[in-house]
């Protein structure tokens, strides 16, 4: 074990992504864009195991030199730690598949024609089957489908199956639940599925809005159903609003949201921000957006749910206290 500055995503992180290559990590810096991409042009071929950890050695080994890519400067997942110098995968992200039943406003994949172009579908199963085969992914670690709608993906009841008869006991699920999964509850029921319910609006209309379907009514039934059956394991279900500035990023409709959420006994929420506006307004003025998020984490606090902040919403937590640090100091 060394002490010295890495991310998890950089040690031990794996990415299936959309546009058909494998990188490291599924966070995209504001300020540096880009993400470490381990190959180009993958379409489900077998992996030479050998190979692909060489080549994240290769990002590893920067940071052990006190060094990193430059895509990894100032990230929010940075830390400095014991880091082990083993081979093995702890996280591993799915998200080669960007068809969905819903056109989230924040989601550039259906408007993006480079994506739509240059995103061709490929198997995963076998890789998943060859990576348990060989030891490659930790049982213990978190096994993350995204998407695109992962429940839509003709893999995906395949894929749960697998994980689930491997004895993996971390699996997330990002859905926007609007077709329910019964392999999900089961999932749910057995402890080792948790899944992440992006709503994004408190009232009928603003959901609309934001998904541009009308699935409001569908989704809160789904979601009810998913939260009676974690039992005892209240962060399981957890519901999530990404905020989208100008549309649904008032204080009214993030509390009806919390106020559903409370009433289907869902005890865990989680905060985001639209990562295309952060990306063309990290240097403006952040703090109607942080004031937002402080009061979301306060309402929720006040009905007894816990709130996590994710990505972007994170990073502008992040760039405000820096600057308000900045101004105390001086500079």
């Amino acid at each position: 074990m060394v002490c010295f500055e890495s991310c998890n995503y950089i040690e031990h992180g794996m990415v299936l992504d959309h546009l058909n290559r494998i990188r490291v990590c599924n966070n995209f810096n504001p300020r540096h864009e880009g993400r470490p991409i381990i190959y180009e042009n993958y379409h489900g071929e077998k992996i030479n195991w050998k190979d692909f950890f060489n080549k994240k050695r290769e990002l590893r080994k920067k940071y052990r030199e006190g060094t990193c890519p430059q895509t990894c400067i100032d990230c929010v997942n940075n830390e400095t730690k014991d880091w082990d110098d083993d081979d093995y995968i702890n996280y591993l992200l799915m998200t080669p598949w960007v068809k969905c039943n819903s056109n989230c406003i924040y989601c550039e994949a259906p408007r993006n024609k480079y994506v739509l172009e240059n995103t061709k579908p490929y198997k995963v199963l076998p890789l998943i089957k060859d990576m348990i085969k060989n030891n490659i992914l930790k049982k213990d670690g978190i096994i993350d489908f995204a998407g695109g709608e992962p429940t839509i993906y003709h893999e995906f009841e395949a894929l749960l199956h697998e994980f689930i008869k491997n004895d993996f006991t971390k699996i997330i699920i990002h859905t926007n639940a609007i077709k329910k999964s019964n392999s999900i509850i089961k999932g749910i029921k057995k402890g080792v599925v948790r899944i992440l319910v992006s709503i994004d609006a408190g009232t009928k209309d603003i959901h609309r809005k934001v998904k541009q379907v009308d699935s409001y009514d569908k989704v809160w039934k789904n979601l009810k159903e998913y939260a009676k059956n974690q039992g005892g394991n209240k962060d399981h279900v957890k519901a999530k609003y990404i905020i989208v500035p100008g549309l649904n990023d008032s204080e009214e409709e993030i509390n009806i949201w919390l106020q559903k959420c409370r009433d289907i006994n869902i005890k865990s929420v989680v905060l985001n921000l639209d990562f295309q506006w952060i990306m063309q307004n990290v240097d403006n003025d952040l703090i109607p957006l942080y004031n937002l998020m402080q009061y979301t984490l306060d309402k929720a606090g006040e009905y007894d749910m816990n709130c996590e902040l994710y990505g972007q919403i994170f990073q502008v937590k992040r760039e405000v206290e820096q600057r308000k640090e900045q101004n105390i100091a001086g500079f």
